[in-house]
């Protein structure tokens, strides 16, 4: 692998930004560039009521507004309802504002490098953005989401690569509904390049119904990773949870429409993530692949307080149940990236300064406009901590 050389950094700090959750905007052939043609009729692009979008197993496509991404809203520019500010009570939309025109570095991997060099970051995760709503969309039709996960993957390989020139790591999807599909898909990757896959935070949605993560079926997945050193990136997804449902309201995850009940449950953020994390640890993965490394991204860290908690006290009551302290493994195997509006401090101190990234979501509206951006929700630490979170520890994670 050749490394390009990094610019240098903007003035306002010292060193260059190794940034754990950035995002492309999908071309609009990436699920089916490479779809065999006898699971063409699982995606199926439409014109309804003026506008272009995506009917996937059937169903309408709800969580994207749209899914063309042109236009599509500035970044950060939503971060005003993420910081709590929203003090006029306006609405999502009225806060995003006009959208601008798709631009040739949500797409273009190059003119991603261009800009990576002006904002001063070195190395990013590129994540999906459309892609990570398609398992909940095809979890009854297991066979074709195979298919389409596995064409998504590799126009990914094709228009941005999995690890390139050591700037930009991607993160090709990996369900695990069908266990031989996965370990074989996680082959193909790794001997592809790829040291990173991404997940959602949800329950594996298996032909014979839902199992967890921790379940044996998983441990060659798991076992490959960890031998590989891939890490295991779970970010915000459309992860099924229906909490709301069952209090009379709308369950989908939909992009631009969120009830306050739906706010106070955080369905779609904290409470898939503690029961993900929960699961990983409380059903042994790490005992069984100690060397398994895990990233929260876009998924805040609002749930790591009562995880810790409810830890410290199944622990006390169960320790039988546990190979070893749940905190301890807890604290070993993940790395979290904090939305902007969390408690950094204490998020450091329960998990330990080491294990805290940097996630600028950028070019989302929900993230900062620049990732330099962050400096400012991380300015209480001394500087050697700052740069720990904002580069070393993202390095130091990804071996570079």
């Amino acid at each position: 692998m050749t490394v390009t050389e990094a610019p240098p950094t903007p003035p306002v700090l010292d060193f260059r930004l190794y940034d754990a959750d950035e995002h492309y905007y999908e071309a609009e052939d990436a699920l089916t560039r490479h779809l065999d043609r006898k699971y063409r009729s699982a995606v199926r692009w439409v014109d309804m009521d003026g506008r272009r979008t995506l009917i996937i197993g059937g169903k309408l496509l709800s969580l994207i507004p749209n899914p063309t991404y042109d236009p599509v809203g500035r970044p950060g520019s939503l971060n005003s309802y993420f910081r709590a500010q929203n003090h006029a009570g306006r609405s999502l939309r009225d806060i995003l504002g006009e959208p601008q025109p798709l631009q040739p570095e949500y797409r273009d991997r190059d003119a991603r490098v261009r800009v990576l060099d002006e904002q001063g970051v070195e190395f990013a995760w590129v994540l999906p953005s459309l892609g990570l709503g398609i398992e909940e969309m095809l979890k009854e039709d297991l066979e074709g989401l195979c298919a389409v996960a596995r064409s998504y993957n590799e126009w990914l390989d094709d228009d941005w690569g999995y690890d390139r020139d050591g700037r930009i790591q991607t993160a090709p999807l990996l369900p695990l509904g069908d266990e031989e599909f996965a370990e074989a898909e996680l082959r193909r990757l790794i001997e592809r390049g790829a040291r990173l896959v991404v997940m959602r935070a949800a329950p594996v949605q298996a032909l014979g119904g839902p199992r967890s993560l921790g379940d044996p079926a998983h441990d060659r997945v798991w076992a490959l990773a960890a031998e590989a050193g891939v890490v295991v990136a779970f970010h915000a997804a459309d992860d099924g949870y229906t909490d709301a449902g069952d209090w009379g309201e709308n369950a989908r995850y939909t992009g631009l429409k969120q009830s306050a009940f739906s706010e106070v449950l955080s369905v779609h953020s904290e409470r898939p993530t503690f029961d993900t994390m929960a699961a990983m640890v409380c059903h042994g993965v790490y005992d069984r692949h100690p060397e398994l490394k895990v990233a929260t991204v876009e998924l805040g860290a609002g749930w790591v307080s009562d995880l810790l908690r409810r830890f410290r006290i199944a622990y006390g009551k169960q320790p039988q149940s546990f190979g070893r302290d749940p905190i301890e493994s807890f604290r070993e195997h993940v790395w979290v990236a904090p939305f902007y509006e969390d408690d950094f401090h204490e998020l450091a101190e329960q998990i330990g300064l080491e294990h805290v990234l940097l996630g600028s979501d950028w070019p989302h509206p929900e993230g900062i406009a620049q990732p330099s951006d962050y400096l400012a929700d991380v300015a209480g630490f001394p500087p050697d901590a700052q740069r720990r979170i904002m580069r070393d520890n993202l390095r130091e994670l990804v071996g570079r």
